[in-house]
C-alpha cells in the first residue's frame, strides 16, 4: 500500500548533545535519522541517532567518549510535539568522505548503564511490586514514574551481589496479582488422552501468575500479564484498545491504516508442550519437613483464571486433549523455614501446623510456577506485524484493535468484509518508531502484536 506523506511526515523541532559537563551542543542539522524502540520484553527503551558530521568532528571535539545525554524533539504532522533524554553508550559505522564523516549514536535509558555497576548484597523483602520500585528508586536513580500492580505474596531472600535488572526478572515470574481468583489445591485423578507413566493421583493446583517488566515512554511498569490481557471488563481492570488500525488502500488524512502486515509466528504447539504450557507437574520434596507431594496444573481447567484479548470460551479440542497429561516435570526443593525464627512450625499447611500461624515468607513455588510458565508461554499464541504511519503517541503495554480483510472467495467478502477470526484486539509488545529527515521527513511505526486467542472479543471464535 502507498505510504501516505502527510500523516507520515516528521520535523525534527530539536536535538543537543550534552558533554560530561553539562555543556549542550546543537546538533539539529547533523542527525539525518532517528530510531526509537521498545519492548515488553527489554527492560530500558533503546534509539539509534545517524549523524552527519560536517567539519565539526563531534567525537574529537566534545569529545564523544561514552554517557552523553542526548535530547530530540520531533513534532508529528497534527502538530503534538515528543521529546526523548538518552545516553550515548556505544559509536559504530563511522566512515569517511572528505571532510564528512558518518556514523551512529547508540542510546539508552540512563538507568541501563547504572544497572551495570550495581549489584545487591542486603536482604530484599515485601511483596514484588514493592521490591522493585525500591530497586528503581534507591539504586538506580530513577525519577521516571513507576506504573506497578499490587502482588499477592510476600518474599524475601538474599539477592547475592546480582544485577538489579536481573533480581527484577526473576521475581517477576513469581509475582502473583493481588486481583487473580484465589489459588487453591485439591487432591483429583487425571484420566488421560493417552497413556503416560507419570502418576495421576496428584494434587490439582489452580490459579494464574507471571509479571512483565518493562520501560516505555511512561516510565516503568511491573504489572501482571493478565493486566496487560484485559480490556477492563474483568477483575483484573486493564486499559481498553487506545486505536483501530485497518489493513487498506490508504486516502489522505487517513493516519489509523496498516501498510503492511504480516504473520510472524502462530500455533506451535511443540515448543507449548515442551515448556509445560498445558499441563507440568511439579514434584516438590521440604527438606525441612520431610513431605513429598505431586501437583499439576492445567491449562484448559485454569482457562477462566485468565484475561484473554479473543472470544474463545476455551482451549481448541487438540490444546485440550494435551492437557490432560502434562508435558513437563519439575523438581523442587521447597522450605518454609529459612526465615522463621519462632518455635512454631514455618509451613503454613494445615498438616504441619494446625494452628494456621506459620513464617510470613513461606515458599509459594506450587502457587506460581506452573501458572507463570503457563501465561508466558501461552500469550504469544499469535504473533504478527505491522507498520503504519507513525504515531509516536502508541507504546508497548497498550491494546490496539486490527481489522483485517477476508481472504475468502469475492462472493463471501461481500458479506463478511473482515477476518473475523484473525482481527481483533493485540497487546502491542514491540514497536520503532523510525524517523527520516533526509529531503522529504517522514515517520514510520513498526508493530509488534501478539495475542492469546482468536476471535474478535466482541464477537464469537470458530474454534472448536
Amino acid at each position: 500500500m502507498a505510504n501516505d506523506s502527510t500523516t507520515s511526515s516528521i520535523e525534527l523541532i530539536k536535538a543537543l548533545i550534552y558533554d560530561i559537563k553539562g555543556n549542550a551542543t546543537d546538533i539539529t542539522k547533523a542527525i539525518t535519522g532517528f530510531f526509537y524502540y521498545e519492548s515488553i520484553k527489554n527492560p530500558f527503551v533503546t534509539a539509534v541517532a545517524n549523524i552527519v558530521d560536517s567539519g565539526n568532528n563531534l567525537i574529537g571535539t566534545l569529545p564523544i567518549q561514552g554517557g552523553e545525554q542526548v535530547y530530540v524533539e520531533v513534532k508529528d504532522f497534527a502538530g503534538e510535539t515528543f521529546d526523548y533524554n538518552l545516553h550515548v553508550w556505544k559509536v559504530y559505522n563511522r566512515s569517511f568522505t572528505k571532510s564528512l564523516q558518518t556514523y551512529n549514536l547508540a542510546l539508552i535509558s540512563k538507568e541501563a548503564l547504572y544497572n551495570e555497576g550495581v549489584r545487591l548484597t542486603e536482604i530484599l523483602k515485601g511483596t514484588p511490586d514493592t521490591i522493585v520500585e525500591k530497586i528503581l528508586k534507591e539504586y538506580l536513580n530513577t525519577d521516571k514514574e513507576v506504573n506497578k500492580e499490587t502482588c499477592k505474596y510476600h518474599v524475601q531472600f538474599y539477592p547475592n551481589g546480582k544485577k538489579a535488572h536481573s533480581i527484577i526478572q526473576s521475581i517477576a515470574q513469581k509475582a502473583v496479582s493481588n486481583t487473580s481468583s484465589k489459588v487453591s489445591e485439591s487432591a483429583s485423578k487425571t484420566t488421560t488422552g493417552g497413556k503416560t507413566g507419570l502418576s495421576g493421583d496428584t494434587k490439582t493446583s489452580s490459579g494464574t501468575a507471571g509479571y512483565l517488566f518493562f520501560e516505555n515512554k511512561d516510565g516503568f511498569n511491573f504489572n501482571s500479564v493478565d493486566y496487560y490481557y484485559s480490556t477492563g471488563d474483568d477483575n483484573f481492570k486493564g486499559k481498553a484498545e487506545v486505536a483501530t488500525y485497518e489493513a487498506k488502500p490508504t486516502k489522505p488524512g487517513d493516519r489509523y491504516v496498516i501498510q503492511e502486515y504480516q504473520y510472524t509466528n502462530e500455533l506451535d504447539i511443540l515448543d507449548q508442550m515442551r515448556n509445560g504450557t498445558f499441563a507440568s507437574q511439579l514434584v516438590m520434596y521440604n527438606w525441612s519437613t520431610g513431605y513429598y507431594e505431586e501437583y499439576r496444573y492445567n491449562l484448559q481447567e485454569n482457562y477462566n483464571n485468565m484475561a484473554h484479548l479473543g472470544s474463545q470460551s476455551k482451549l481448541g479440542s487438540m490444546q485440550s486433549e494435551l492437557s490432560t497429561n502434562p508435558s513437563r516435570v519439575m523438581s523442587l526443593v521447597i522450605d518454609h523455614e529459612t526465615w522463621h525464627d519462632d518455635e512454631t512450625p514455618g509451613s503454613t499447611d494445615e498438616r504441619d501446623n494446625p494452628n494456621g500461624n506459620g513464617s510470613s515468607f513461606p515458599d509459594y513455588q506450587k502457587h506460581w510456577l506452573g501458572q507463570s510458565i503457563a501465561r508466558h508461554y501461552f500469550m504469544e499464541n499469535q504473533k504478527m506485524e505491522i507498520q503504519v504511519p507513525g504515531n509516536m503517541n502508541l507504546k508497548v503495554g497498550d491494546k490496539i484493535k486490527v481489522m483485517l480483510p477476508n481472504m475468502a472467495a469475492e462472493k463471501t467478502r461481500e458479506t463478511e468484509k473482515y477476518d473475523t477470526e484473525n482481527s481483533g484486539t493485540y497487546l502491542i509488545s514491540a514497536l520503532s518508531h523510525n524517523n527520516t529527515f533526509l529531503n522529504s521527513s517522514s515517520c514510520t511505526t513498526r508493530l509488534e502484536l501478539i495475542r492469546d486467542i482468536y476471535g474478535m472479543k466482541d464477537g464469537t471464535s470458530n474454534v472448536k
